[in-house]
């Protein structure tokens, strides 16, 4: 392993990993990853010191997210029942599948996300067919209306409240969060964002949150196993857990700020800049 990576580009990683990670609630390896492995760093390293320094990221940002009244504990505790399990089976799985056709099978789904995160124009619904769905959701949703939740918008200077719809959906789809949060590093909030948002209707800031909430709880599952398999550089992994504590502080007070729309088209943007570092990874163009 190299011994003279640069500090200050290990400090200019994780600040930038920390801002965006915090800001859309995904951690921050999707930077964090491809730069190490270009920097020299095997790949099982640089996934074990992300993973340490999303930590750093998700605890910062959470402990703001919670303060503002903006996480849905209730939804992150469920779903963290699946996430967990999820991570655990993931980093076992990372030094066994061939992870050349994982990352760019994986680009390929991320690309796939970002197009359904896109804002869209909807058709409007006429009278009678709003009527009808919303005694179907009324009726479908009463078995789960404890995990609804409302937070404060300084945005637009309103409480919004809202109901979180299709639980089982998460439960599912954060098992497979967890295993991608481990298997390569970057956070399962790739995953968890676009379900919660738009399969669960929760608004992208209470997800945002929540997110920064289950990264914690992924991350730390992840990297114990990675620590415990060896795959640690101390000397990468101090630099970036400083740098991405003071990104991650500052992003979570922008996110608290900035319109929803805003951080919905910055998600998308950055899933399809996401699969493309993935696909070049899998294609050797950059990494082992």
């Amino acid at each position: 392993m190299p011994l003279d990576i640069n500090i200050w580009i290990l400090a200019g990683t994780g600040f930038t990993a920390g801002l965006l990670g915090a800001m859309l609630g995904v951690g921050g390896g999707f930077i964090i990853v491809p730069v190490l492995t270009m920097l020299g760093l095997p790949i099982q390293f640089a996934i074990g010191s992300s993973l340490i320094s999303i930590v750093t990221n998700a605890a910062t940002s959470t402990s703001v997210y919670i303060r503002n009244n903006m996480t849905n504990l209730k939804l992150g505790l469920l779903l963290s029942t699946t996430l967990i399990p999820g991570a655990a089976a993931g980093a076992f799985l990372a030094s066994r599948l061939p992870a050349q056709v994982l990352t760019v099978l994986f680009s390929l789904l991320l690309l796939f996300v970002a197009g359904y995160m896109f804002p869209r124009k909807q058709r409007r619904l006429t009278v009678e067919e709003l009527e009808a769905q919303k005694s179907v959701n009324e009726k479908s949703h009463a078995s789960h209306a404890w995990l609804d939740g409302s937070y404060f918008d300084p945005a637009i200077n309103e409480e919004v409240s809202y109901q979180v719809h299709r639980p089982v959906v998460g439960l599912v789809t954060s098992f497979f969060g967890g295993m991608v949060s481990s298997m390569f590093g970057v956070g399962g909030g790739i995953v968890n964002v676009p379900v919660m948002n738009r399969l669960m209707k929760v608004p992208i800031k209470a997800t945002v949150a929540t997110s920064g909430f289950l990264l914690l709880t992924t991350t730390m599952t992840g990297s114990l196993i990675y620590i415990y398999n060896g795959f640690l550089a101390p000397y990468v992994a101090g630099p970036l857990c400083l740098s991405v504590f003071i990104g991650a502080r500052l992003g979570s007070v922008i996110a608290h700020r900035v319109h929803t729309l805003t951080l919905v088209i910055i998600f998308a943007i950055f899933l399809v800049l996401m699969a493309i570092l993935m696909a070049l990874k899998g294609l050797h163009v950059f990494g082992d």
